[in-house]
């Protein structure tokens, strides 16, 4: 038997290393410490799902000590002495090194992913899990962030918040590492839409833990990528920190988003240096943004910075497409922003001319999605000029 046929021979699906004394067998064929057993059976006093092969074990009343134990791999490992002497390499052939010393190939990685990829799809977190769990403890540098993004997800969804949470942090450490632009062939370039959804999910649970989320998916955007694709994602970006914006205010926690003012000015910054598109469709995408920024600002009750910010977006339109640029439902938008927080701000008569000109934007506007949305759109700015009339006559 070869070496490598030995190592996988005694190696333990669950934690990756060398299989501990007492081995255990399932009635698959497959080997586990009993450790790992234990823990892994924690999900169902019942039934298990053997790690290497999803076949369903049943468990007696005795729990893990009615598997036997395996004496012939237990002597295997006597024999060949690995257990707990190799000392950590690092592969310089795809292998990944795992701190219980031995190296998982390239394959093996690919097979455990495939494993949790279909935990993932079939909604068996715990599962994935017990496997994700023990990745991300053993694989060294940026090769883990793919895997820490799934495992925050599967904790997400089982409710593991407090944990989700740790993972997120170490998440944001590793991302703001000053080699982590060297190291980017190992991450997928599309997990920034992974960390752009955890963040709008987490939003409720914990809002700080969605805009850490949202700072992971800016610095993977920013080193990864370009043109109009880097655009868009920076101004999904911002737009789910509305969110995250609407959900401290709904928690009287508005103040708080002033520590965000410096983030919320990356991103715009970023968009700024994109210099591979079109100058036009730049001013648009970069319009959006402001846009967005100035709804938190004015969700969070700093009206100064949300009217500044929707005034800028407006002059940007206006100077990439001149009298064009009342076609665009974002000035619209804009002008109707503008116009809520010069009310919320008590500038009664400001209100009136903003939510004057939006109507007369919308009215012109040629790129809304259907009929309905733009008649709901006016519908909605008819109602502002409204309650601005009545506050007039209040007063």
């Amino acid at each position: 038997m070869s070496t490598a046929d030995s190592f996988d021979e005694v190696s333990c699906p669950i934690c990756l290393d060398t299989l501990r004394k007492p081995v255990r067998i399932l009635s698959c064929g497959h080997n586990l410490c009993h450790v790992c057993l234990v823990e892994y059976s924690r999900t169902s006093t019942t039934s298990l799902s053997c790690p290497t092969c999803r076949k369903v074990i049943h468990v007696d009343s005795n729990s893990v000590e009615s598997f036997p134990r395996n004496w012939t791999v237990e002597s295997m490992i006597e024999r060949l002495s690995i257990s707990n002497k190799e000392q950590p390499t690092t592969s310089s052939t795809g292998s990944v090194r795992f701190g219980g010393g031995r190296n998982l190939s390239s394959q093996e990685l690919i097979q455990l992913q495939s494993l949790v990829e279909q935990d993932m799809k079939e909604r068996r977190f715990d599962d994935a899990i017990h496997i994700l769990r023990r990745i991300v403890r053993s694989v060294e540098g940026y090769h883990k962030i793919n895997h820490v993004i799934n495992l925050v997800r599967c904790l997400f969804e089982t409710d593991q918040i407090e944990e989700a949470k740790e993972f997120c942090k170490d998440l944001q450490s590793t991302l703001n590492s000053e080699n982590f632009a060297s190291a980017t062939k190992n991450i997928c370039n599309n997990c920034d839409v992974d960390l752009r959804q955890l963040a709008e999910d987490f939003v409720e649970k914990d809002y700080k833990t969605s805009i850490r989320l949202l700072k992971c998916a800016f610095k993977v955007i920013a080193t990864l990528h370009s043109g109009v694709e880097k655009l868009d994602k920076l101004q999904n970006t911002a737009f789910r920190m509305t969110k995250v914006a609407q959900e401290m205010s709904r928690q009287n926690n508005g103040n708080e988003f002033k520590s965000q003012f410096g983030f919320m000015d990356e991103i715009t910054d970023d968009m700024l240096r994109v210099t591979d598109v079109d100058l036009k469709t730049k001013c648009k995408k970069i319009a959006r943004c402001l846009f967005n920024k100035a709804l938190c600002f004015k969700c969070t009750f700093f009206y100064s910075q949300s009217i500044e910010d929707n005034k800028q977006a407006i002059l940007l339109m206006k100077a990439a497409f001149g009298d064009d640029a009342k076609f665009y439902r974002v000035v619209g938008q804009c002008y109707n922003n503008l116009g809520a927080a010069y009310e919320a701000d008590e500038q009664l008569m400001e209100a009136e001319t903003a939510y004057l000109q939006a109507k007369h934007v919308y009215e012109a506007v040629t790129d809304w999605n259907d009929d309905d949305h733009k008649q709901s759109s006016i519908g909605l700015t008819d109602n502002n000029l409204k309650r601005i009339s009545d506050q007039y006559q209040n007063s």
